[in-house]
Parts: C-alpha cells; structure tokens; sequence
C-alpha cells in the first residue's frame, strides 16, 4: 500500500480551522496516512531539513493541505518549500523525489463563480496553484489535479462531512 503524507499548512487548525480540521480528521484514519502539522512543529519558522526529507522519502504521496491565502498558501509553505527541497535532494545531481506524486488540497472562502475569468478573481483555483505544478514538475514529481473544498465560510455541516469522505476518497484515488 502506497504511503501518503499529508503536510497541513494552518496556522491555527485546531482553534480556528474548520474546514481543514474536519478533512485532517477524516484523512488520519487512514491506515496509510501520516498527517505533519507544519505550523505546530514548526511555529518559529525554523523547519529541520533532514527531518522534513526524511519524511517525504518514507511517503510515495505527497499532499500540501491548506487555506489559500490571498489567492496563495501560507508563508510557512513557502519556506519550507525553499528549506526542504534544496539542491541535491530535490534538484541537481540528485531527484530523490522523482516519480513520487504531489497534490494540493485547498480551501476558500469563495465560490466557483468567483473563481474562473469572469469572475472576481479573474483566475480558476488551479491556475493560482501553478507554481506548485511547476514545482512537481522541477523536481521530477508527478502532479495530481488539486482537491478544492469552495465556499467554507459558508459550508453546512452535512456538506462539510460529505466533503471530507470525498477527500478521503481522493486520497484513495491517488493511491491506485
């Protein structure tokens, strides 16, 4: 069975988190599924490389899970992206993730009609989630398509437990 990681990017997923809390809560469940709380390891910034690399070469799936913030991740993920995936490891002489699988799992406020070029954001979700594609593409990895939880400020209950078992049955998915 392949081994998934799920790297949570949320400043303050136990407090005022949600959305995202529910899908953790869903995916941990999973036999093959190690949840890593960036934030709450790491809330000073100052991300343990090996630790983190060590991780992803233990893991085949890679999932970053977050709130898009100001049509992006949050500040951690990007520097950890910058700390984790250095030269030799991720890039270079050496892809030691080559042909692993990456996806993003995000969550906004909005809708899909504000989401697309008509829109107000004048961009889809996956368009603003390019650079991850390209970063998956860098570092030899395999990109899945992003699961998009839309409209979480306003998400029922019932809609947010039908989403979180369509999460875990992504997740499943990217384990075939």
């Amino acid at each position: 069975m392949k081994k998934v990681l799920i790297n949570v990017v949320h400043p303050n997923l136990d407090t005022e988190s949600r959305v995202n809390k529910a899908l953790v809560e869903f995916a941990s469940k999973e036999s093959n599924v190690t949840v890593n709380n960036l934030y709450k390891k790491y809330p000073d910034f100052k991300i343990d490389a090996k630790k983190e690399q060590e991780l992803l070469l233990e893991n085949d799936i890679i999932i970053f899970q977050f709130p898009m913030y100001w049509l992006s991740s949050p500040a951690l993920l990007k520097e950890w992206l910058d700390v984790v995936l250095e030269y030799n490891f991720a890039f270079g002489e050496n892809y030691k993730l080559e042909n692993k699988t990456l996806a993003v799992a995000t969550s906004v406020g909005s809708g899909t009609a504000q989401y697309n070029s008509n829109g107000s954001n004048k961009f889809t979700v996956e368009e603003f989630l390019n650079s991850f594609e390209a970063t998956a593409n860098y570092v030899k990895m395999d990109y899945k398509n992003p699961f998009i939880t839309y409209e979480t400020f306003v998400i029922s209950d019932e809609k947010l437990q039908e989403t979180a078992k369509e999460y875990v049955s992504y997740i499943k998915d990217l384990t075939k």
